[in-house]
């Protein structure tokens, strides 16, 4: 009795086994339908061969800074907008797309008086998920839709409000992305954690972990790939997702291996504790590492 209780209990294993290996078959079957790899990859051959597309890669294009901004208080402007107004390429246009009224951040921005800055507002904030996790990976995809919809320019350039890129990062990229003909160029970012400590993320090939769009352009031929406020039932960030989408309809990518960006993780965050698993075995880029 013993011994077939044994078999039974191997057996049903087994099948549990089998069961679930199907189930993640048809997960990732149901995922790839639902993105529809091969439309976005013929819309991306199109655009191609678009006369325009080539635009992009001739002297000064224009290009489209994008900002969400929820209640962006003093941050927005003190690393934001000030890191973008003070680069070294300045043929751009910013546009900040407030997640919700918020009357207060677009009379600041208007203050200002600079022209290159757009400002608009959402009727409200969200929708996102419920849970905060899920929230916390999807959050802000609503307004960088809509501004990647309201940009004129070649190339579209990713920042969060409380993000801050180094003088020369559309600078850098840029270059290479004209001497490559990449279509998406990214680089390094420092993570400045706020116990003092830091580390990095951005390495070659981009794999989830160690790419972020904050560090990275990418070609207007681009921009029928939206962020998925859904990423998260893939257990996927919003910015991966579509980077990862992007890859595999067979985007160019390319990487600049110099710190582009400095990133800000705040005690709290849902993400502190993992990034402070990668500053132990990392450490800060260029102190011994391998960037």
């Amino acid at each position: 009795m013993a011994g077939n209780l044994k078999l039974s209990i191997e057996e049903l294993s087994h099948r549990l086994a089998v069961v679930e290996g199907e189930l993640g078959r048809i997960r990732k079957l149901l995922a790839r339908t639902y993105e529809d790899t091969p439309r976005a990859t013929a819309s991306m051959l199109s655009a191609r061969r678009d006369p325009s597309y080539r635009a992009a890669y001739a002297a000064e294009p224009l290009v489209s800074v994008r900002i969400g901004a929820f209640r962006g208080g003093d941050l927005l402007f003190e690393r934001a907008l000030r890191s973008v107004r003070e680069q070294t390429y300045s043929h751009l246009e910013v546009i900040v797309v407030c997640d919700g009224r918020d009357a207060e951040t677009a009379g600041r921005i208007e203050a200002i008086g600079d022209d290159r800055l757009k400002v608009v507002q959402r009727p409200r904030n969200g929708p996102y998920p419920d849970d905060p996790e899920a929230r916390w990976q999807v959050a802000g995809v609503h307004p960088f839709n809509q501004a990647m919809a309201l940009a004129k320019g070649a190339w579209i350039a990713p920042i969060d409000q409380d993000d801050e890129w180094s003088k020369g990062h559309l600078g850098a990229l840029l270059a290479v992305a004209q001497e490559t003909e990449a279509e998406v160029v990214y680089g390094v970012g420092r993570a400045v954690l706020d116990d003092g400590s830091e580390t990095y993320f951005g390495a070659w090939p981009p794999v989830q972990g160690d790419f972020a769009w904050q560090t990275a352009i990418y070609h207007a031929a681009l921009a029928p790939f939206i962020y998925d406020v859904n990423s998260f039932l893939l257990g996927e960030p919003a910015d991966w997702n579509l980077a990862r989408r992007m890859l595999e309809a067979g985007a160019r990518f390319e990487f600049v291996d110099e710190v582009v960006t400095n990133y800000f993780v705040n005690q709290g965050e849902p993400a502190f504790d993992w990034w402070k698993a990668r500053e132990r075995e990392r450490g800060a880029f260029g102190a011994g590492s391998e960037g």
